[in-house]
């Protein structure tokens, strides 16, 4: 079995984050001894066939469909996983959300499909590089030459899972180079900024920033916002507080920067 890492996981703030327009968050569901690795040495791509060594999932080496060619190894070939919907990370977490992280992805190239037939799927695997008569005898090898045709075009691949039913592990990304993987550090985060923390004044209720925009801005897209924005506002914002939810249109002056 081969495996290909990189140095231990790059962080950075939301905002940073949002600035550089990153994808994300994304999210990355595993086991609390494969977490604690992941922190200590960083992501790694482990390549071999289904469920052997470091591989706890992946297709059996059965036919896929109705067709008799064995599926590659992993739905979008070798490389780290992540979803955006922390449910299906939950689920891959063994049922808690507890140590789920946050990150973002640095992948300006990113291809994205939503296929909902198996024969679809089989059709995009075998124009991508996936060679069937190979896999019948090497899957991992088939697995590795779909890889590299996709890395070669894309920095990441995004299968939305999106049908009439749910399909596989449905939404899912798959990150071929681990140097593209940003954890989120809420530590890094300056006042005022996304991911930091605020407190409102009216009943001290905590909670952190997912987002702002500038009123003026605001203003000058939707003129009619002044009915209700406070002449003294600079910033408007998106908070999660820690009780009640997420609200939109927060304005500065109703809050104290932590």
């Amino acid at each position: 079995m081969n495996w290909y890492k990189h140095a231990q996981v790059q962080r950075l703030s939301l905002q940073d984050a949002l600035d550089r327009k990153m994808f994300g968050p994304v999210y990355h569901g595993t086991s609390s001894d494969s977490r604690q690795q992941i922190d200590q040495e960083g992501f790694k791509i482990f390549e071999g066939e289904a469920r052997s060594g470091q591989i706890s999932h992946g297709y059996e080496n059965t036919g896929y469909g109705y067709g008799p060619c064995p599926p590659p190894v992993h739905h979008l070939g070798y490389g780290i996983y992540f979803t955006t919907s922390k449910k299906i990370a939950t689920d891959f977490n063994y049922g808690t959300a507890r140590g789920i992280k946050t990150y973002y992805l640095e992948v300006p190239r990113l291809g994205t499909i939503n296929f909902g037939s198996t024969n679809t799927m089989m059709k995009w695997w075998v124009q991508n590089g996936y060679n069937c008569e190979l896999a019948k005898t090497d899957r991992v090898a088939a697995t590795q030459a779909l890889t590299q045709n996709l890395k070669s075009q894309y920095d990441a691949v995004w299968f939305k899972g999106k049908g009439l039913y749910r399909l596989l592990d449905g939404d899912q990304i798959c990150v071929f180079d681990t140097a593209r993987i940003y954890e989120i550090d809420k530590n890094l985060s300056q006042p005022g900024q996304s991911g930091a923390k605020v407190q409102r004044k009216s009943d001290g209720m905590k909670g952190v920033i997912l987002d702002k925009k500038s009123a003026e801005g605001i203003l000058q897209q939707y003129p009619g916002a002044s009915s209700w924005l406070n002449p003294e506002t600079k910033w408007i914002m998106t908070v999660k507080w820690n009780k009640g939810g997420t609200k939109y249109n927060v304005q500065d002056v109703d809050v104290i920067f932590l």
